[in-house]
């Protein structure tokens, strides 16, 4: 398979320098308002991918007043780079996500942080790197990412308290916590932590780095996957307590060439992920609810009839994943294969999200989204509000709904003050041997 690049894919953004030599936006430029559009095929739109903090920890805020340096979105000309809020400011964050969602057409949106910081290394001290990929500095845990989302959130909330229009705006947005280590044991005590400092905020845990190549590779010491037994604590916490999991977990390792293709080796560890977080497996009692970020691809990942491994885990787990579509999946796998795609898509039309993963630059949210429309268009009509928006808006539905009914809050999730998770519990998980790649491989060979 000739793998497409984003500046093909993405005609737009490359003509207008925004995306940089790996195919993500530039922190470099604010991005402009799109021309007067023809026609969309659907009226709104879902984003079930937004980052509002960069692998520096700061983004895009409103900034119309001018009040700080920068333009519209704070972005400064000279360094493309974004001040530090301070106490009371920190809603802007917010402020410009909302004014870019409407632009998009989009109505809900998952926002978290970014759970990486990219170190600035001595070896480098003539440019400071703002993307993962700018130097082979490493990268590290950002703790207080959570803190930053929320904090905007709380800001806004106080900002605008006597305005309840203003206030009921925050239920487009469906806040995850992402800043955690997927390889300690101790990371669900940190999301708790999390949760009870901001009763009512979060809605979900993600994105999940798990097997991610190069940025989990820049990564020290373990490195995470989905059968770690640190995330199956976290996963069963998250499926008890009604809060679906975005995960990235690449299904195989990255090929040095686009002819050499691999097995899907790294499947069989999400499906035994998924297999612990299963209602009736062991003593799981809650299934948990996993959206799989990027269909389980990044770049120089290189598989043969990705959408018959999609496939099949809908086959095994329809009740438990969404397929987020969001990123290079799109450009290398999707549009390519469009028509298998199409077909994909409706056996399962309840199944599959879009996504903008947009780091930090929530203006070129419209941008990133507009692609997709090549999808639906092609989609039959009934399904097409499915895969564009109401997937991504049922399920954060339903998860509020059972977290009310549980006392566990009204939107986002609140705990007792007292609540603590065992420490016994799934340290020593028992994963069940799976040949999930294998059986269907020797059953391909055998034909």
């Amino acid at each position: 398979m000739k793998h497409a690049t984003r500046q093909r894919i993405f005609p737009a953004l490359a003509a207008a320098g925004l995306l940089n030599a790996v195919g993500f936006f530039l922190p470099a430029q604010e991005i402009k308002d799109p021309p007067e559009a023809q026609s969309r095929p659907v009226e709104r739109y879902a984003d079930a991918h937004v980052h509002l903090l960069d692998f520096l920890q700061n983004g895009e805020f409103l900034n119309a007043d001018g009040k700080f340096p920068g333009g519209r979105y704070g972005r400064q000309a000279e360094t493309g780079r974004f001040v530090s809020l301070p106490y009371g400011e920190r809603g802007r964050r917010i402020e410009g996500l909302l004014e870019n969602m409407d632009k998009a057409k989009v109505t809900n949106a998952l926002v978290s942080g970014m759970p990486f910081l990219k170190k600035w290394s001595e070896n480098e001290p003539f440019m400071r790197p703002r993307y993962y990929l700018d130097s082979p500095s490493r990268v590290k845990l950002a703790r207080d990412s959570d803190v930053t989302i929320a904090s905007a959130i709380v800001d806004y909330q106080l900002k605008h308290a006597d305005n309840p229009g203003k206030l009921a705006l925050l239920n487009r947005i469906h806040p995850t916590l992402c800043g955690f280590d997927a390889t300690d044991l101790g990371a669900v005590d940190l999301l708790i932590k999390r949760i009870k400092e901001f009763p009512g905020v979060w809605e979900g845990v993600g994105e999940v780095m798990s097997r991610h190549d190069d940025l989990t590779n820049l990564t020290s010491g373990e490195r995470p996957r989905a059968n770690h037994p640190a995330l199956a604590r976290v996963s069963r916490f998250a499926g008890e307590h009604y809060l679906p999991v975005s995960i990235h977990h690449n299904i195989a390792p990255i090929s040095r060439s686009n002819a050499e293709v691999k097995p899907p080796y790294y499947l069989n560890e999400f499906v035994q992920l998924i297999e612990y977080c299963r209602a009736g497996n062991g003593d799981c009692e809650q299934s948990t609810t996993f959206i799989w970020c990027h269909s389980g691809i990044s770049r120089r990942i290189v598989v043969d009839n990705l959408h018959f491994w999609v496939e099949e885990l809908l086959g095994s787990y329809g009740d438990q994943l969404y397929i987020d579509l969001s990123w290079v999946v799109f450009d290398d796998y999707v549009l390519p294969n469009l028509a298998a795609w199409v077909q994909l898509i409706q056996r399962h039309p309840d199944r599959f999200m879009i996504g903008s993963d947009v780091v930090g630059i929530v203006s070129g949210m419209d941008l990133a989204l507009r692609p997709y429309d090549q999808l639906l268009d092609a989609l039959p009509a009934e399904i097409r509000p499915k895969v564009a928006h109401d997937n991504f808006a049922h399920l954060f539905e339903v998860m509020a709904r059972k977290r009310a009914a549980a006392g566990l809050g009204e939107k986002g999730i609140a705990l007792p003050p007292d609540y603590e998770f065992s420490e016994k519990a799934h340290v020593r998980p028992l994963f069940e041997e799976t040949r999930f790649m294998e059986e269907r491989l020797e059953e391909a060979a055998s034909k």
